[in-house]
């Protein structure tokens, strides 16, 4: 049988120090057909000429537009069977392409993923993001799942640090949109809820994943986490009614109180092994949802993916 060729694409600002540890193990698993697409979003270092010399395409932003503008980019231009999503701080492991490539051979499935273990550091930092584990997959099964609070209730996604997406599926749904946060799962959810596929997964620890090491770094990531929870509630609640589902695009006061109730009582492994970056998440999540009028529905970026088979 033919295999599936993969195209992985990889947005990087200003990493040129961490390409080495996620590019070798990369192109040593690549097979007949598949290539690493480096995308340099406006970096100042010596990230492009990195990627190059150890074997890399790389596609040069020169006004960076955001990562998902980056992805939607190279994706734009791929012909792969399967566009497999990571970022800077990933450290691949042997097996991981494999892995995709046989979850996208299931029948219905569009999107995929393995697990991914955060490894731990010298500093508090990211000893935290260690313990907290945030990309690991649920024991009980299947996907991560952002459901609390929503109404209906969402599909499981799994994050653009290995997210592979048949590219077919992909282009269907437009690609990635313009979206300040969560343009993960907004992709996620709008090709399953399309009909395009389910989501796979290998639960089995074919990536690793470096984490910030300084305590801003990771208060101000896990805030955005919060800030983008908020902004996709929103930004879905529209979508439901738009299609002219039973779903109103303001909440009353007692669905508001349950929505940031729900956030508060999350469990402690979802939201940090620390009460601080639980209360940077809960503050990004409640701050962002009380400004909930300064929300704008997301566009289609101007690059638009194909469907040409190739």
């Amino acid at each position: 049988m033919v295999g599936q060729t993969i195209e992985v694409i990889i947005p990087v600002r200003d990493m040129a120090d961490h390409l080495p540890k996620l590019l070798r193990p990369i192109l040593d698993q690549l097979a007949d057909g598949d290539r690493v697409t480096v995308v340099d979003d406006a970096s100042t270092d010596d990230t492009a000429a990195v990627a190059r010399s150890l074997g890399a395409n790389v596609v040069t932003v020169t006004n960076s537009r955001g990562p998902y503008y980056a992805r939607q980019l190279a994706a734009s231009e791929s012909r792969a069977d399967i566009l497999l999503f990571t970022d800077g701080r990933c450290r691949p492991l042997p097996g991981l392409l494999d892995a995709h490539r046989e979850l996208q051979r299931q029948p219905g499935v569009a999107l995929s993923c393995t697990n991914v273990r955060t490894v731990t550091g010298a500093t508090i930092a990211a000893r935290m993001a260690a313990a907290m584990q945030p990309f690991m997959l649920p024991r009980g099964g299947g996907a991560m799942k952002a459901t609390i609070g929503m109404v209906p209730p969402k599909p499981d996604y799994y994050p653009t640090a290995n997210l592979g997406i048949d590219r077919i599926a992909f282009a269907k749904v437009g690609g990635f949109r313009q979206m300040r946060g969560g343009g993960d799962l907004d992709i996620c959810w709008r090709i399953q809820e399309q009909g395009l596929g389910t989501i796979g997964t290998d639960t089995r620890v074919l990536m690793e994943w470096e984490p910030r090491t300084a305590m801003r770094d990771m208060g101000s990531q896990w805030k955005r986490y919060g800030h983008s929870n908020a902004y996709l509630r929103w930004v879905h609640r529209n979508d439901d009614l738009s299609r002219g589902e039973q779903s109103s695009a303001r909440l009353s006061a007692g669905e508001a109180w349950t929505t940031v109730r729900a956030e508060l009582g999350r469990p402690v492994s979802e939201l940090a092994a620390n009460a601080l970056v639980g209360l940077a998440f809960q503050y990004g999540f409640i701050s962002a949802w009380l400004k909930r009028s300064e929300f704008e529905m997301p566009v289609p970026f101007d690059v638009i993916p194909t469907l040409d088979n190739g």
